[in-house]
């Protein structure tokens, strides 16, 4: 039996084959052998049935090993199967479809977030719309600020999805819960990044006009302090320099961290004429 089983490779194919082989040829010779010698024959016979028992036993303790070893995983393969089944039939079940009610509330909102990217409300895009039909001319396309440029670009992905559903027609949409609010984080997600960069944007902006203006303040007490600065070439450079960056602050022809990087610079270029100046006047 050990010959025929081994606990690492399993059945030995060849010694089964051999006992098979064997038994057969035992059936055959008590059969033939049984007439003229009847004591004989059964001994063959007896011998057939000792096969036939090894043969059975050999493949009862392989079966025994194999569900020994195979059936815990099927029985948890089998258990997981129908856990998730069961949970994907309550999901369905449960899961419901969101009234008109709360899609326009969520069309209203992705819009209102639509034109905010463009740095508009819904107030101000309906007096431009107002304005424009008012002149008669045609509606010009919304600007969209440099800066929220990458916001933009999710922004239309989170229009596309929509648009899988649907919008911005309510008719016909079935637009399931879960659905719907996956769509809300994410337009809640934008909404909070753009106003933290448009807190960021204005914090950049009353830091660059008061290095401005504080950088005007000393050019002037300079102007004050010693009147013959006044036709000084380093004196009235400084002074038209603060006047372009006046300029491109107000108009906002580049960006304001730009602007202030210009103003160290000035700053130093006052602080060695001021210096000259009080050697002069010394």
């Amino acid at each position: 039996m050990k010959m025929l089983v081994n606990n690492t490779t399993g059945v030995n194919f060849k010694w089964l084959s051999f006992l098979l082989a064997l038994t057969i040829v035992l059936r055959v010779v008590a059969s033939a052998i049984s007439p003229s010698h009847p004591l004989l024959g059964m001994c063959f016979m007896l011998l057939e049935i000792i096969g036939w028992i090894c043969i059975g036993q050999i493949w009862a303790f392989e079966l025994i090993k194999g569900i020994q070893q195979w059936g815990p995983k099927i029985w948890t393969r089998i258990w997981t199967f129908a856990r998730m089944h069961v949970r994907v039939k309550k999901a369905r079940k449960f899961d419901t479809f969101v009234p008109v009610e709360q899609l326009e509330l969520l069309r209203t909102n992705v819009q209102r977030l639509g034109l905010a990217l463009h740095g508009l409300t819904p107030e101000m895009e309906t007096a431009r719309r107002t304005h424009f039909q008012m002149l008669g001319e045609a509606l010009p396309s919304l600007i969209l600020p440099p800066q929220n440029a990458l916001l933009s670009a999710e922004f239309e992905s989170l229009v596309k999805l929509l648009n899988h559903f649907g919008f911005p027609s309510l008719e016909s949409i079935q637009l399931q819960q879960k659905d719907c609010e996956f769509v809300q984080q994410w337009g809640q997600d934008l909404e909070a990044r753009l106003l933290h960069s448009h807190t960021q944007i204005q914090n950049q902006h009353q830091a660059m006009h008061s290095a401005l203006s504080m950088a005007t303040q000393v050019h002037q007490s300079i102007g004050t302090m010693y009147p013959a600065a006044l036709n000084d070439a380093g004196y009235q450079r400084i002074q038209g320099a603060l006047k372009l960056l006046k300029k491109m602050a107000q108009n906002s022809h580049c960006p304001s961290e730009l602007v202030a990087s210009y103003i160290p610079a000035l700053q130093h270029d006052m602080d060695t004429l001021l210096t000259q100046l009080k050697q002069a006047a010394a």
